[in-house]
């Protein structure tokens, strides 16, 4: 099956959606079927590849980047509805 997301770091906790994600449907990062996705997710967003508790750090391109305001599950979209962002950081 062909990839739908992408892992940059091997520190990251969300993985980059690089086609449409539909509800339900697998999810393949370098040929590996990890586990299905719970929502819809666009393009270039994130998906959660584990449990993220609430006042987690988010890791993209393994750094932090957003705090989870709420649990965040396994396959959800992660964006600004589930984040906020990290006080006193800089991008």
């Amino acid at each position: 099956m062909d990839n739908n997301a992408l892992k940059v770091n091997p520190s990251d906790n969300v993985a980059i959606a690089i086609k449409p994600i539909k509800k339900g449907d697998a999810i393949f990062i370098e040929g590996e079927k990890l586990f299905v996705a719970v929502q819809d997710i666009e393009p270039s967003h994130k998906i959660a590849l584990l449990e993220i508790d609430t006042g987690a750090t988010v890791i993209r391109y393994g750094e932090p980047i957003v705090r989870a305001v709420k649990d965040i599950h396994k396959g959800e979209w992660v964006h600004v509805h589930n984040t906020q962002p990290i006080p006193n950081i800089q991008l």
